[in-house]
């Protein structure tokens, strides 16, 4: 256990390292964002020339979404490519050296991921309220949904959805971490060059529609139909957007599972390490 953790410390080092800089500088554009949208920014303007304030806020607004977004893709980029750096490479040898199983690698990297996806997540999340904070607009929105749950004839739990929002994104990273590991380990299996990136390339998008397959197929099992003909009232939409949430996550990490598995497999059995 506590070589696995060195190993999982390690790798969470790297990816955090590899991806802070993103967030750092979402932090920095959300900064911008909340000074543009007070009231002393808006001091500068008279009525004539609000336009121009108008245009600067919800252009910075917009552009710190992006790189919010931006950010989390980002984390996610470096947990794959430090997989491949840290064990595909030349000088990886030295990992499969160590007293460990090779699945103990491939998960690791994969949980560091997550952790450091964590990590951004409740910083940005941070930036998020304090930005909608300053945003009137956004933070009546916000206050507005809690009153949901005081709706007749609607039961709704913004703290159950929160947490299945949360859920949903980590297990939607975590597929395609999973992904990105398993194609990088078929890769292996070609030659040098052009066919091992061509190999990559394609087992990516292979992959990605056996998920979207089984995914189907679930649907179908359960049957889960996205007819909104029938989302007649607000309860129905909330009830169908938690069967499709639930699902859906499950679901990949069931598939998460066997991608780090399939990848453990091949890196044990046709690669010898």
């Amino acid at each position: 256990m506590l070589k696995f953790l060195n190993i999982f410390f390690k790798d969470f080092c790297r990816i955090f390292l590899r991806s802070i800089i993103y967030v750092i500088i979402a932090v920095a554009a959300s900064l911008i964002t909340g000074y543009l949208w007070n009231s002393g920014f808006a001091s500068h303007f008279t009525a004539q020339t609000a336009y121009r304030m108008n245009a600067a806020r919800y252009c910075m607004a917009g552009m710190w979404v992006i790189l919010v977004i931006f950010a989390a893709v980002m984390v996610v980029v470096a947990a794959c490519q430090w997989f491949g750096e840290d064990i595909l490479t030349n000088r990886s040898y030295l990992n499969h050296m160590l007293p460990i199983y090779t699945w103990e690698l491939v998960v690791s990297k994969a949980l560091a991921g997550l952790a450091v996806l964590l990590c951004a997540a409740a910083i940005l999340t941070w930036d998020v309220l304090k930005v909608a904070n300053s945003i009137s607009i956004v933070g009546d929105l916000l206050a507005v949904i809690p009153d949901l749950s005081k709706s007749d004839g609607v039961n709704f739990d913004l703290a159950m959805f929160i947490r299945l929002g949360v859920y949903f994104m980590l297990m939607l990273c975590l597929i395609v971490m999973s992904t990105a590991f398993m194609s990088q380990t078929l890769g292996q299996l070609a030659s040098r060059g052009f066919a091992r990136n061509f190999l990559i390339f394609m087992g990516f998008f292979a992959l990605l529609f056996v998920s979207g397959t089984v995914l189907l197929t679930v649907f179908r099992v359960f049957g889960i139909t996205l007819n909104f003909a029938e989302l007649n009232n607000l309860q129905g939409i909330f009830d169908t957007a938690e069967n499709i949430l639930r699902l859906i996550s499950n679901t990949n990490l069931v598939l998460s599972i066997l991608y780090m598995t399939g990848a453990s497999l091949i890196l044990t059995y046709r690669l010898n390490v």
